[in-house]
């Protein structure tokens, strides 16, 4: 169970999305302060993390935007036919 838990897509993308939102919203509240300072810090970091987290996950919603596709096109077919 725990397995399917970790695995699941919608839990993969959404604690990138929560990563990527906090890690940009951290960067651009210091962005002033990087130019001068040219520090960079673990914000940074997280923000690319959470940059590749999301981008690894667009084939998995793809593919399963295309399956519910073919699967209403089934179902449209089939109610369709006498």
């Amino acid at each position: 169970m725990l397995t399917a838990i970790t695995r699941s897509p919608y839990l993969n993308i959404l604690s990138g999305l929560i990563l990527l939102i906090t890690a940009a919203s951290e960067t651009l509240a210091t962005l002033g302060e990087t130019f001068t300072d040219t520090q960079v810090g673990a914000h940074h970091g997280l923000l690319v993390f959470a940059l590749v987290h999301v981008i690894r996950e667009i084939p998995e919603l793809l593919h399963g935007f295309k399956e519910l596709k073919e699967g209403e096109d089934e179902l449209r077919k089939d109610t369709s036919s006498p």
